[in-house]
């Protein structure tokens, strides 16, 4: 490959990546201020949980309340230790 084709493929590469982050962010900001349904969250969170899909927990909470990921981890583990 030449050098001009490999830069347009990085180029189009790094557009790619800063268009992702840009909408991630917007959609963060629309789920702040948003009214959430605890117990419809615990009971998704529960529900992924049950199905050994931790994972899925933790991101169906971040989905649901913008929160980072180790505050969701923590959240999600705190669920999943009071349950027992």
């Amino acid at each position: 490959m030449t050098l001009p084709v490999i830069l347009a493929i990085g180029a189009v590469g790094v557009g790619m990546i800063l268009i992702a982050v840009v909408l991630d962010r917007r959609a963060r900001r629309a789920r702040i201020g948003r009214p959430i349904d605890r117990e419809v969250l615990r009971v998704d969170v529960l529900a992924a949980i049950d199905r050994n899909d931790f994972v899925e927990g933790v991101r169906i909470y971040r989905r649901a309340t913008g929160a980072g990921l180790v505050e969701a981890k923590e959240a999600v583990e705190g669920l999943a230790l009071n349950r027992r």
